[in-house]
């Protein structure tokens, strides 16, 4: 075998010593010593019994006649390594699976354990799931410019969705709260315009959640005083805890401090709120099968083990929002 064949390393070092025309340049390149540099062009130098570079020790480094012309055929066959393996890798990308889904803060937590107890896809090296957290304007938005493939989100009535897909995976309701031994716990039945002289802990201005309430309590001629506002849910919970206030939170948020009796729902008499929960796709954008598969399983799972309570179901929704699924 061509001893040129056995030494491709010691080829590839003294190429990039006479690109960089310096031992030390290269050295850096490579991220190895100089005198490994050294020590592998003269080994080459031994192999083709002929000197191939000169001025080493100087700042001058530059090939001899016999080195210029090995360097001119490392040039060609270097590019072709290089598109050899841009090549390859525009293969391995092809085969895999990738997947982008959007959903808020509250709903990662609600549609994650279905994703990963029931896609079978998640088992192969070649499927790849990015999850990003955002409001639900911007997920749309995200989703308009195709840099998601679906998000999960709340609906509620003047989000527009005429350029996109909808698939309904359930309601949510949402839930007003407060500490256990927050004064209006001890008034029984609170009414809505009593609310308006309350300190409101809300999410900001881009939760879909928040612009919901707000809307939904404007038409009953109730203007709700938002006196601090957070973009993490967790941390309107925590002063909620803290008795700093009281605000709206969706049943997945805190129906475990709710079950702990870490807070308590105020009594809004026959008032509740809900929201739908859905897949959103963008009409415009193709998707592979994969991805189509991908959400049939959701939509099956959720169809099989409903997010609303028993005691739900005996309550009216004077408040509600009902939005038809349609398909492409």
């Amino acid at each position: 075998m061509s001893y040129l064949k056995d030494n491709l390393k010691q080829l590839y070092y003294f190429y990039e010593a006479v690109s960089n025309k310096s031992i030390s340049n290269a050295a850096k390149k490579l991220f190895i010593s100089q005198p490994a540099v050294s020590m592998q062009i003269k080994k080459l130098e031994n192999s083709c019994g002929v000197r191939l570079i000169e001025g080493e020790g100087s700042r001058k480094l530059a090939p001899t006649p016999e080195g210029q012309r090995l360097y001119k055929y490392l040039e060609k066959v270097f590019k072709l390594i290089d598109k050899a393996e841009y090549e390859l890798k525009k293969m391995a990308d092809a085969k895999q699976t990738n997947i982008t889904i959007g959903t808020t803060p509250t709903y990662g937590k609600f549609i994650l354990p279905y994703i990963f107890k029931n896609y079978a896809y998640l088992n192969n090296p070649g499927f790849h799931l990015k999850v990003v957290s955002e409001s639900s304007i911007s997920l749309l938005k995200s989703l308009k410019k195709n840099q998601t493939d679906i998000i999960v989100i709340a609906l509620w009535k003047k989000l527009s969705l005429k350029d996109f897909q909808v698939h309904h995976l359930d309601r949510e309701e949402i839930i007003l709260i407060s500490s256990p031994d927050y004064h209006l716990q001890n008034q029984g039945k609170v009414s809505l315009k009593t609310l308006q002289e309350e300190t409101f802990i809300m999410r900001d201005e881009q939760s879909g959640t928040r612009k919901y309430i707000l809307r939904e309590f404007k038409k009953k001629g109730v203007v709700l005083p938002v006196s601090i506002e957070c973009e993490n849910p967790d941390l309107v919970k925590e002063l909620i805890m803290e008795g700093k206030g009281i605000g709206f939170l969706t049943r997945t948020k805190i129906q475990q401090e709710l079950d702990a009796g870490l807070v308590k729902r105020v009594n809004l008499g026959k008032y509740r709120f809900y929201l739908d929960i859905a897949i959103v796709m963008n009409k415009n954008q193709e998707l592979m099968p994969e991805m189509h598969h991908f959400v049939d399983s959701i939509i099956s799972t959720r169809s099989h083990q409903p997010l609303v309570s028993p005691d739900d179901e005996n309550h009216t929704e004077p408040a509600g929002l009902k939005t038809k699924s349609t398909h492409s």
